[in-house]
């Protein structure tokens, strides 16, 4: 059964998934900005959408579905025979040419028939789309493959963007929380070999990171389970970004020689907590499934769009504008740039554990995608992963104001 786009929560912004939103990690002139183009964008499609009437609408519906269904301009000759407008093939032929000139159709060949430009996809994700519910078995399946992950942050954002590219069909993306929001909970020291030290660090609510640092100092059982205690407790219920900033004002001050000990496990706590490079937190799994989109069949093209996946800065850089956004978000691009390549579009969605643990996960591809089933995959995904971060068992389901 069909369920209605949008709902309350998702309708809150300016429009339900165009994300015209508070995006707090941007400086408030990109912010003005952004909400600026947001608004813009949701004016200029509410205007243009008030001038089809329904067999517009239903036309362009049809052409959206068999377009995504096949990847192939979509013919008045393709409608006529659907039999599903009682429309003559001229009134169909004088609908299309209506709805190119409005801007929601464009002609790729001369000969060819219509496709869907942004614009229609705006208008058909906010106004036209109906959802689905996701299926009983992908619920399980969802919930089986986090659990198996554990408690290691790793491997639960691997597994998630690796059931997001599977589930969607599309490139699957998970971006880590960021440090500034998350708080640390326990640090442990075990001796694994002679001048190797593992770094056990659990972070709130209960998930675990671990690290191998090499170092020349040399400790004892007993001093390294004591420096962990004390390290714990200092430094326990801080965000990362504050144990950061003590460490290094407290190894910058003189110390007793009695405590040299514990300066050393600083140290190694320094380093086993200092900020990884960008790219370590986003995790991309399915970039190989773009082969079989239509769209980059261009073996150049394909070239530009894989390459713009390993630059990851990039990627962290533009989705940093939605992080806070509390709702789903489609992005096309046209209207934001996700990378040199306007074809990519992507949907967005944040995932967290209050204001602790704040993190967003989608997929991206080419906007020519089945919207009613990937952004509830999308939805399914996120709360997944924030009961996962949360310690709670199972996966929600979703309600009729979610």
């Amino acid at each position: 059964m069909d369920l209605p786009a949008g709902g309350a929560r998702r309708r809150r912004g300016n429009n339900s998934f165009g994300c015209g939103l508070s995006v707090g990690t941007v400086d408030s002139v990109r912010r003005s900005r952004y909400l600026e183009s947001g608004a813009r964008r949701h004016r200029r499609a509410t205007s243009l959408s008030k001038t089809l009437d329904s067999r517009s609408r239903a036309i362009l519906r049809e052409i959206i579905r068999v377009h995504v269904d096949t990847g192939m301009p979509v013919s008045s000759r393709t409608l006529f025979k659907s039999s599903r407008f009682g429309l003559s093939p001229a009134s169909i032929r004088n609908i299309m040419a209506d709805l190119t000139d409005g801007g929601f159709l464009k002609q790729p060949h001369t000969s060819a028939g219509r496709i869907p430009t942004d614009q229609a996809y705006r208008l058909y994700i906010d106004e036209l789309m109906r959802h689905r519910k996701v299926a009983a078995d992908l619920r399980e399946q969802v919930d089986s493959d986090l659990a198996s992950a554990g408690g290691d942050l790793t491997r639960l954002f691997e597994a998630t963007s690796r059931l997001l590219a599977e589930l969607a069909g599309e490139v699957g993306f998970v971006v880590a929380p960021d440090a500034l929001h998350t708080v640390l909970k326990s640090l442990r020291f075990l001796s694994v070999a002679p001048g190797k030290i593992l770094v056990v660090q659990v972070n709130e609510p209960d998930s675990v990171l671990s690290r191998v640092l090499e170092t020349d100092a040399e400790f004892s059982p007993s001093e390294l389970e004591a420096a962990g205690e004390r390290l714990t407790r200092e430094y326990g219920g801080l965000t990362l970004h504050e144990v950061r900033r003590k460490l290094l004002e407290e190894l910058t001050e003189e110390r007793a020689a009695c405590d040299r000990i514990f300066e050393r496990a600083r140290v190694l706590a320094r380093r086993a907590l200092e900020k990884r490079e960008p790219e370590e937190r986003l995790y991309v799994d399915g970039t190989a499934r773009l082969l079989d989109k239509p769209e980059f069949s261009d073996v150049e093209a394909l070239k530009g769009v894989l390459h713009a996946f390993d630059e990851k800065t990039r990627l962290l850089s533009l989705f940093a504008r939605f992080l806070e956004a509390r709702e789903t978000c489609v992005v096309l691009g046209s209207e934001e740039a996700l990378t040199a390549d306007p074809r990519l579009s992507a949907v967005l969605t944040s995932y967290g554990s209050g204001e602790t643990l704040t993190g967003m996960l989608g997929v991206i591809g080419p906007a020519r995608r089945e919207y009613p089933r990937v952004i509830p995959v999308v939805e399914l995904l996120g709360r997944a992963l924030s009961v996962r971060l949360e310690g709670r068992e199972g996966v929600p389901a979703a309600t009729d104001d979610e």
